[in-house]
């Protein structure tokens, strides 16, 4: 493996970054495909649509990959609606990337996404100098998991229920993974059942001071954990292990990584029904499934959880299955035939 350090831009709100990295950014590029026969891209982004044309011109072989609906994840971090012709660009980009899905194979995160980009069938000799002549599907859905088959708990764990709940939740403090939306759950759980709940926060990000203001006007500054960054091994799983419950607020996804850490560990899952969490949790029999944004749904799915013991280990124990099929080591198998222009 080998890394090609590209230059760096905060944001392509940075126009003055931008200019200066492009010029390096496109030289780097064009010296990395002298040493490589497929490019992997995924996107859509401005600098993946660059990447995709040189590699055309080298004669590599293309695949596309798709983390996630692109108009939902910009729309989700417009700072308010009188920014909406910025996504007039974000969907000529989309529009342009299932253009070139039609021809070239792609892979794309969780079965809704597929659906977005349809089966399509391609023949031999159509994706760069290299052949490849099987014909297959030119979509592969996926997950994205780096849980080991060694990670998966072996059966149902047993925690106690009787004593203080903690709610943890893991990933970007972000506008796209609301995380105020946990403050404001947190604070009416707090008036239902006073000081039954602690919720642990995994993970940085620039909302991170709103988050803890506001969790100090509602009163539950003291029912929250800061455990910032943790990165995925033993110290991650065992905070899923220890955790009763992982509460996913996001307004956006494709198939969060963070669902199959949990269900690997045991631990249920409330999450939003956006993205592809819903096939992800088998249609609300892995977890419980609530409306994005809805604080109420979002209370009343975790007492329930709290409540009933046959409903944790029924969604445990599919979560457990799921898990257990979409390992890292299974995953990364049929990604990388897929890749290779090799059988699914």
């Amino acid at each position: 493996m080998e890394l090609v350090e590209l230059p760096y831009y905060d944001s392509l709100r940075r126009v003055g970054e931008l200019v200066r990295a492009a010029a390096g950014t496109v030289a780097g590029m064009w010296r990395g495909l002298a040493r490589v026969d497929i490019v992997w891209v995924l996107g859509p982004n401005p600098f993946g649509m660059v990447l995709i044309a040189l590699a055309l011109l080298r004669r590599r072989r293309v695949v596309l990959g798709v983390r996630q609906d692109t108009l939902a994840y910009f729309r989700s971090r417009l700072p308010s609606s009188l920014w909406a012709p910025a996504l007039v660009p974000v969907w000529g980009m989309d529009r342009l990337y299932h253009l070139l899905a039609r021809r070239l194979p792609t892979t794309v995160v969780g079965q809704e996404l597929a659906r977005g980009y349809g089966p399509r069938r391609y023949g031999p000799g159509r994706y760069g100098s290299r052949g490849h002549g099987q014909s297959r599907s030119a979509v592969l859905p996926m997950t994205v998991t780096l849980v080991s088959a060694r990670d998966v708990a072996v059966a149902v764990p047993q925690r106690d229920w009787t004593g203080p709940v903690e709610l943890l939740a893991v990933g970007r403090i972000d506008l796209e993974k609301n995380p105020l939306l946990l403050v404001e759950a947190l604070a009416r759980l707090q008036r239902e059942r006073s000081d039954r709940y602690v919720l642990q926060l995994v993970g940085r990000g620039p909302l991170e001071d709103a988050v803890r203001r506001h969790a100090h006007r509602l009163g539950v500054d003291r029912r929250i954990v800061f455990g910032g960054y943790v990165p995925f091994g033993p110290a991650l799983l065992q905070l899923y292990r220890r955790a009763h419950i992982l509460v996913h607020v996001s307004l956006t996804e494709g198939v969060p990584q963070v669902l199959i850490e949990s269900l690997a560990c045991g631990t249920p899952v409330v999450a939003t029904d956006v993205g592809g969490v819903r096939t992800a949790l088998d249609a609300g029999r892995a977890g419980l499934l609530v409306p994005p944004s809805d604080v109420q749904g979002l209370v009343d799915a975790v007492n329930r959880l709290v409540d009933d013991g046959d409903l944790r280990d029924r969604l445990v124990a599919r979560g457990l299955e799921i898990a257990r099929a979409a390992t890292l080591e299974a995953e990364a198998d049929r990604v990388a035939r897929f890749i290779a222009g090799g059988a699914q």
